[in-house]
């Protein structure tokens, strides 16, 4: 995994630094001031290094991968994974539970509707699948988590105004931008391309989007039924957390309309919308809940 960094002080006040680098299948863009060129670089190469150790241990489609091991054995017997994967899976069922079932990392035939698909053992740090067919994937679950840990690997080196980018669909602040009180971000237009649908304000905070990709892809599925979602809407959510927004707003889109509200309730503290883009570049918001 390469990556690019640059940096510039031309600005004494507020050194700038810039890191872009290729993980989990897409891009990840961070800018951050008020650091010294060593320091800068310094940190750049740990966040590297922990983008590697995350994308090894949560890539299904590599075969030594912590996860890939699961999917291959778990139906057969108990298998122990790490801390990270154990927190991971922990998490991922909470938020199963907590969006009535319409964010799941788990795939399957058998496993019914308000089925678990998997068993957690605490103790021992292992999991069971309860039915053969399971498949765990942690696609719409590791961006999130990624940001979450860099974010805070910032801040432990004392960084107080970032923007971090995530395949331009989460996106999490630290601070405001040095001349302004807030990250001014854009959630391109669907249909027109160089238009902004909206601007979100961030201050130390995140929000994530989801919808078809900017190909025109749908790539959502919902896990009731194992279909492709093809809502023309995107789901935009608001929050402190950057984790919480890219579940939430993959189970809104996921969700039928008459239960995105009910889901939004269960998590104070983040707003939800949801943002119609029209094809002669007209946009339409509707606030949910």
């Amino acid at each position: 995994m390469a990556f690019e960094f640059e940096y510039s002080a031309k600005n004494p006040l507020y050194p700038v630094s810039y890191l872009k680098l290729r993980a989990m299948h897409s891009r990840l863009e961070i800018i951050w001031t008020g650091q010294a060129e060593n320091q800068a670089q310094g940190l750049a190469q740990r966040v590297e290094q922990e983008m590697l150790a995350m994308e090894r241990e949560f890539n299904r489609f590599s075969e030594k991968s912590p996860l890939a091991v699961l999917n291959l054995k778990a139906a057969m017997e108990d298998v122990s994974v790490g801390e990270d994967l154990f927190m991971a899976l922990e998490l991922s069922e909470a938020f199963r539970r907590g969006t009535r079932g319409y964010f799941d990392i788990a795939t399957s035939t058998s496993c019914g509707k308000d089925m678990v698909s998997y068993t957690l053992n605490p103790k021992s740090h292992s999991v069971r699948f309860n039915a053969p067919e399971v498949t765990l994937d942690l696609g719409g679950f590791a961006k999130g988590f990624a940001l979450e840990r860099v974010s805070r690997m910032l801040s432990d080196e004392g960084v107080e105004r970032a923007l971090l980018n995530f395949g331009s669909s989460s996106i999490s602040a630290l601070g405001t931008h040095p001349y302004g009180e807030w990250w001014a971000v854009g959630v391109d237009h669907t249909k027109q391309h160089g238009i902004v649908a909206k601007e979100v304000r961030l201050k130390d905070s995140a929000m994530s989007v989801s919808g078809r990709n900017y190909k025109g892809e749908y790539h959502i599925v919902n896990p009731h039924t194992g279909a492709s979602v093809a809502a023309e809407e995107l789901i935009l959510v608001e929050g402190r957390s950057a984790l919480v927004c890219e579940v939430l707003s993959t189970a809104l889109y996921a969700a039928p309309k008459t239960e995105r509200e009910a889901i939004v309730s269960q998590y104070d503290g983040y707003r939800a919308s949801e943002i119609l883009c029209g094809d002669c570049g007209s946009v339409s918001i509707r606030k949910i809940g």
